[in-house]
């Protein structure tokens, strides 16, 4: 029997098991539920046997008066106290003997949930404390000691079993997989004969769907370790769920009752697991360029849940029902990440539920009980993992592979061992801003609608890449005809450069996984990074079909994909802003500079020439560094910068020749590639120097290629390269009259670069000199670009907020020439 893989949102909704069994600890029938509160304060059953017949006995819980967002901003620090917090009280609960919230009268299912909880958040099994609850765990019998809710708590066990199962060693390993053959066997013969689970693994025909849930997830987490189940077992699942979903879309607790939201979305996130396992290979394989296009019954359903969550969705309250309001945020959670939706409807899952999370926290750290602080840390933790990929949808075919970029993300988050999500968007609805959650903008595309790509739409992307995005486009299935308009397309969009075949040195091919088998791939390349990524050939349906045995490279290539995109830079948190992608605050040693005064010289307007030349002098234009530069000069130093370059597409077409530099104080000079002048330029560049001009070379990128261009240029010129020391004005800032930044110090690299620099925290320069004159500034190091905050594999440069410092020691050394 093979192995069956998990998915990202499988191991996202592992979490979700914990909801149902201390939701659903009290047994009695809703109404009289409510009467005894009434009555008295709310006491549990001495005894936790469930009532053997009863058609909704999901507890009410306590009212609450619902907690409407107020729009105000809920910052990722924020989140991050809230999740340090509860950890420790979770941490606190410890009683004697390993066991976690020793007040549960449900035996040790308080215990599984809080150390599911903590597993899940990368608690250490070597713990003392999670040491101690693990052996008390594997001690637990399946019948009872979970105070006859076993349908729950031997899940949400299993699960804390999986999430820490790699990280143990010997014996303890081999106990903890026996464990979970234990329990995992009791799911198999308890389940009932429709395909249901209670609380009791007794088997028979008495069933509800909040216990549903859990086995079904913990047979993933399972098998994520190697333990195998029975397929058909979920195939009897699936069939209830299809049998037990309502009119409208949504699920009850049983059949026949009124939709509401907690069960609706644990209706909808069982699905999703569910399908990948019976139906891997939806929309696979291509054939004759198309792919296999229907929508299953399965998928169908599906949606039309999807389309009740998005009809319904508050994070006020639970909708449809008064209770249970946590474990509602954290199942619609599990659906916002197994489906790729930022929003329900128009609202913003994460965001307004984290909002309402966070205003619901007491001191010190909890929210409630053991299950409401579980539910609400597991919404926080895994819902603000960074956006991977956003896969565009548009009108056409477009998610002909619907769980293509799904499965990608989960070998990747597997692989570096860290949470990532991906998301679905659109050009008409996302901001730019929204197209930036991540580095990574997928289009795959076998036809295209009327509708799709208008001219905003194309001058969106265009401008998602000239704000540093990258795009993957894939003709799904190697269609012939999206291999054409995609070439049109491109040439439309990006006329400035060609598309052309990615070389085997390429960094997607290089870093960190060498490919031996390479996918076909052409590319787009601005001279700063490549910023398009064309596969004219299917890969798509290696990734829906997980296809690891026969294609693995594709797989390593997309982990390229990502590093290439982001130079290995970590990703902001879900609701950190994009300024805070860079995580972490400096270093002991370095410089904040923000603060520090700056002068500039008499000269307070400046004006600066992009030179072209004989080779990719626009290298960089489209990114707006100048722009960049200009604002923050003007901000900071009073400096007026007007810069001749182009502003609009195509940034080729306004160069400033050699023979026209008259009037300009400065020429700039760069490239990331070899460059050449003709004869007739170099005379007029003498002549420029001649009458008191100033070159500003610069290396984009920190290209050796330019650099050896311009050594050459130098040697026919009769010039001379010389690093300036560290005693000069323009690494001291004492620019006098001007005043510039130190330099010297505390200096801060690109992200790649930053590991090579180790040691040498300070700016560098060349002076270009003619004689004794110094006739010009060469910066070996990026400056333009890296202002910008983008990522570009490999650059060598400063960080932004250090390029902003480089740059402005060059303008103010300029406003203090005569």
């Amino acid at each position: 029997m093979k192995r069956l893989r998990l998915t990202v949102f499988l191991l996202s909704l592992a979490a979700l098991l914990a909801a149902g069994a201390l939701l659903c600890a009290a047994g009695e029938p809703a109404k009289a539920k409510a009467k005894a509160k009434a009555a008295q304060p709310k006491a549990e059953p001495a005894k936790a046997e469930p009532p053997k017949k009863q058609a909704d006995d999901e507890p009410e819980g306590a009212k609450e008066t619902p907690v409407e967002p107020k729009g105000q901003r809920v910052t990722d620090k924020m989140v991050r106290e809230a999740i340090e917090a509860g950890r420790q009280y979770l941490l606190g609960t410890a009683g004697g003997g390993g066991v976690l919230a020793p007040n549960s009268i449900h035996g040790s299912s308080g215990t599984a949930m809080a150390f599911m909880t903590l597993a899940y958040m990368g608690e250490h099994p070597n713990r003392p404390q999670m040491s101690a609850t693990l052996d008390h765990l594997l001690n637990v019998s399946t019948d009872t000691g979970f105070g006859g809710r076993q349908g729950y708590a031997a899940p949400i066990a299993t699960m804390g079993f999986a999430y820490i199962y790699h990280k143990l060693l010997g014996e303890k390993r081999d106990m903890v997989r026996l464990k979970m053959y234990e329990f995992v066997n009791r799911f198999v013969t308890g389940q009932a004969v429709n395909g249901g689970w209670r609380y009791l693994l007794a088997g028979g025909t008495n069933y509800d769907l909040s216990n549903t849930q859990w086995p079904v997830l913990a047979f993933w987490e399972a098998n994520k370790v190697g333990i195998e189940f029975p397929p058909e077992t979920l195939r009897k699942t699936q069939q209830l769920y299809f049998e037990n979903q309502n009119g409208d879309g949504g699920w009850c607790y049983t059949k026949g009752k009124d939709s509401y939201g907690s069960m609706t979305a644990g209706g909808v996130a069982s699905l999703f697991i569910i399908n990948d396992v019976l139906d891997p290979a939806a929309g696979c394989p291509c054939a004759g360029g198309r792919s296999q296009l229907k929508t299953s019954e399965a998928e169908r359903r599906m949606d039309h849940g999807l389309q009740w969550l998005g009809k319904h969705f508050t994070a006020a309250t639970n909708p449809g029902k008064e209770s249970q309001h946590l474990y509602w945020l954290y199942s619609a959670e599990r659906v916002g990440i197994a489906a790729g939706f930022k929003y329900f409807g128009n609202h913003n899952w994460y965001r307004e539920g984290a909002e309402v999370i966070l205003r619901k926290q007491t001191a010190p750290g909890r929210w409630g009980g053991i299950p409401d602080t579980c539910f609400a840390l597991l919404f926080l933790y895994k819902g603000r993992a960074p956006i991977l990929f956003n896969k565009l949808q548009f009108d056409g075919i477009w998610n002909a592979h619907r769980r293509d970029i799904a499965n990608l993300t989960t070998y990747i988050e597997h692989s570096k061992e860290q949470p990532f999500h991906w998301q679905i968007v659109e050009l008409e609805r996302s901001t730019l801003d929204e197209l930036h959650d991540a580095p990574i903008l997928y289009i795959c595309a076998e036809q295209i609608g009327e509708k799709a790509f208008t001219d905003a739409h194309k001058k969106k992307l265009r401008a998602f890449t000239d704000t540093g995005g990258t795009i993957l486009f894939e003709a799904s299935c190697g269609n012939a005809a999206m291999r054409k308009w995609f070439t049109d397309f491109a040439k439309e969009v990006w006329p400035e450069w060609p598309l052309k075949p990615l070389g085997p040195d390429h960094g997607c091919f290089t870093d960190p996984n060498p490919l031996k088998a390479r996918p076909e791939i052409l590319g787009i390349n601005d001279g700063v990074r490549t910023s398009v990524f064309y596969a004219m050939d299917d890969i798509s349906c290696s990734w829906q079909t997980r296809a690891l045995a026969s294609r693995d490279y594709l797989f390593k290539w997309g982990i390229n994909l990502y590093t290439y995109a982001t130079d290995g830079s970590p990703l902001r948190a879900k609701l950190a802003d994009r300024a805070e992608e860079k995580i972490g605050d400096r270093a002991a040693g370095q410089v904040d500079r923000s603060k520090k005064p700056v002068r500039a010289g008499p000269r307070s307007a400046l004006k600066i020439a992009r030179v072209s030349h004989g080779g990719n002098w626009e290298a960089g234009a489209n990114y707006g560094g100048f722009r960049t530069l200009a604002q923050y000069v003007k901000d900071k130093a009073g400096i007026t910068l007007q810069v001749q370059e182009s502003r609009r597409t195509p940034v080729t077409e306004a160069g400033v020749p050699v023979g026209m530099l008259s009037g300009y104080n400065a020429a700039f000079i760069t490239g990331s590639t070899a460059w050449t002048l003709q004869p007739q330029e170099k005379v007029a560049l003498k002549e420029y120097v001649d009458k008191g001009g100033l070159l500003w070379f610069e290396a984009a990128t920190g290209s050796r290629a330019f650099e050896e261009s311009l050594r050459q240029l130098a040697a026919e010129m009769k010039w001379e390269l010389r690093l300036l020391p560290k005693d000069h004005p323009l690494m001291t800032g004492r620019l006098d009259p001007g005043l510039g930044y130190d330099l010297t110090t505390g200096v801060r690299f690109s992200t790649w670069f930053s590991k090579q620099r180790l040691g040498r925290s300070y700016a560098e320069f060349f002076g270009v000199f003619a004689g004794d004159k110094m006739i010009g500034v060469y910066s070996p190091l990026d400056i333009l670009y890296s202002i910008t905050g983008y990522e570009s594999w490999r650059s060598r440069g400063y960080s932004d907020d250090d390029a902003a410092a480089v740059a402005t020691n060059l303008l103010v050394y300029l406003s203090t020439q005569k």
